[in-house]
This record gives structure tokens, C-alpha cells and sequence, in this order.
């Protein structure tokens, strides 16, 4: 267990890999989320995206060796409650698959933080991510350009996003 930051003497926060006993609170905590990457904050998730998003495939994403999957967990010590404040998801080494943080987290680290304790399990000197319009400025402070035009699929909107490390 990786321990990052304490920002109370009631609880402890910590980055570590996903286990499969998380996929429900991550369905959940996305699922919750929704209203940041629909055009139409009330509309619902399109088929093709709620079924990525489901318990099963999460767990399924989890257990895939192809895939880099971390948490941030919040562990209340008084009350022994265990959330998860964000996720990181990187497919074969290079495209940010997810990246999602618990609103009252937003804004506090959270996704730097993860997006930091990813990088050092890949080699990988560039990335990609399709990110929501909402989250392109946390993208650019982590020092991601625009990578072509604003993409549209059944009002979901996004930003094709890449990294190039120099080394």
C-alpha cells in the first residue's frame, strides 16, 4: 500500500491497484459521473458506453493484465469506512482509459496523484486519452496537447489528447 497524503488525523488515503472486490464502487462512482461527460447532464448513458461501465466489466478490466488499474482510496480510521475518491485505468501501457475523481475530491490532487503513481508502472514515452471536454484543462496541467478535432458520439463529447515524454 502505497500511502500519498494525510489530510486529517481521522483518516488515511492511499494509491494502490485495484482489486476486483473495488468493481462495484467504481460502476457506481463513474456511473455518478456522468453528468461531466454527457452533452445532456439528464440524458442517459448511450448502450455502448453503460455496458463498459457495468460491475462485471470492471471486474473483467481489473483481472486483465493489459491494463494498469489503481485506486485512490479514503479510509475513515474512526468509523473504518473505506471509499474510493479516484481511479486510473491505462490500456497497454499508453492510453488513459480512465481517469475519474469522487466530486468532493475534485480539485485537491486527486487525479495528479494517480495519474503520477501510473506513470512509474509503465515505460511508455508518449499517451493518448479521448478526454471529456470537462477535464482537458487537468489533461494540459499534466502537459497533454489537443490531438485533432473535438470528437461527438450519441452526446458524448470529447478531446483526443497525447503526451510525448522527452527523455
Amino acid at each position: 500500500m502505497t500511502y500519498v497524503n494525510t489530510d486529517t488525523a481521522a483518516a488515511t488515503v492511499a494509491i494502490v491497484k485495484a482489486v476486483i472486490t473495488d468493481a462495484l464502487p467504481l460502476s457506481q462512482l463513474i456511473n455518478g459521473l456522468s453528468h461531466y461527460y454527457l452533452d445532456d447532464p439528464k440524458a442517459q448513458l448511450p448502450d455502448w458506453l453503460s455496458d463498459t461501465l457495468t460491475e462485471a466489466v470492471f471486474a473483467a478490466r481489473i483481472a486483465d493484465p493489459s491494463y494498469i488499474n489503481l485506486v485512490c482510496k479514503f479510509k475513515d480510521e474512526v468509523s473504518g469506512a473505506d471509499a474510493i475518491q479516484g481511479y486510473i485505468s491505462i490500456k497497454d501501457q499508453s492510453h488513459i482509459y480512465h481517469l475519474f475523481v469522487a466530486e468532493d475530491y475534485q480539485g485537491k490532487g486527486v487525479a495528479k496523484q494517480l495519474w503520477n503513481h501510473a506513470r512509474a508502472f509503465t515505460q511508455s514515452e508518449s499517451f493518448t486519452v479521448r478526454s471529456s471536454l470537462y477535464a482537458v484543462p487537468v489533461y494540459k496541467q499534466f502537459g497533454f496537447v489537443e490531438a485533432g478535432d473535438v470528437g461527438c458520439k450519441d452526446g458524448v463529447t470529447f478531446m483526443p489528447m497525447k503526451l510525448s515524454i522527452k527523455v
